[in-house]
């Protein structure tokens, strides 16, 4: 009988040991859903590959989508770090954005099984809010950290060091624009020049402000 999933935050890692598993298992999840895509990919499959006990994998990631979302979390992480072009924070950034979709883009079963599974995750998250404090604070520490991560790489690469908060809040509409590219192109709507094409575009007109001196 399969196991049932359950909406609780994924087990936090505390030891080297739990670190090197919780890799493991995204690198073997990462290495599936390439192959498989999202609905293919049997959470038995991922523990047997990442060499841990079923338990185990669920304890770190109670779903699928909770793993994916993982894995989509990790891959952000793991973005180089961007270069700033000097004087130019609209092509800094653009650029570093352009790469990443392309990046993340290139298996794409396996860019679908992340975004599906982020936007599962934050509507879990989203519909906990109205739940009692401990159900809520399950939520967020379920939605990850990818939020605030890809905002502080866009403003890295545009080389802004000391932003306002409306150097902030540009950067988050960019992140929102381009999350909604990601979701387009993986929906078979967009390819993947054009997602990398509209990403610079997007740059241009949102990041318009950025020309002025800081």
């Amino acid at each position: 009988m399969p196991r049932i999933q359950d909406s609780r935050a994924p087990g936090r890692v505390s030891t080297a040991r739990q670190l090197e598993r919780q890799r493991a298992i995204l690198r073997s999840a990462a290495r599936l859903g390439a192959e498989h895509g999202l609905e293919r990919v049997q959470m038995s499959e991922v523990a047997q590959s990442a060499g841990v006990a079923l338990g185990t994998l669920y304890r770190y990631y109670p779903s699928k989508h909770h793993l994916f979302a993982g894995v989509l979390d990790g891959a952000v992480r793991e973005l180089p770090h961007p270069t700033p072009v000097p004087g130019d924070p609209i092509t800094g950034s653009s650029e570093f954005l352009a790469a990443a979709v392309d990046e993340l883009l290139r298996h794409p079963h396996l860019a679908r099984a992340m975004i599906v599974s982020m936007n599962a995750v934050r509507a879990e998250g989203h519909a906990l809010r109205a739940e009692p404090p401990a159900a809520a604070s399950s939520a967020a520490a379920a939605a990850l950290e990818t939020d605030h991560v890809m905002p502080e790489r866009i403003l890295s690469s545009a080389g802004i060091t000391t932003p306002t908060d409306e150097d902030r809040r540009l950067a988050r509409l960019l992140e929102q624009c381009v999350y909604g590219i990601l979701t387009w192109t993986i929906a078979g709507r967009l390819t993947t020049p054009q997602a990398v094409s509209d990403v610079h575009r997007a740059c241009t007109l949102l990041l318009a402000p950025w020309r002025e001196p800081h």
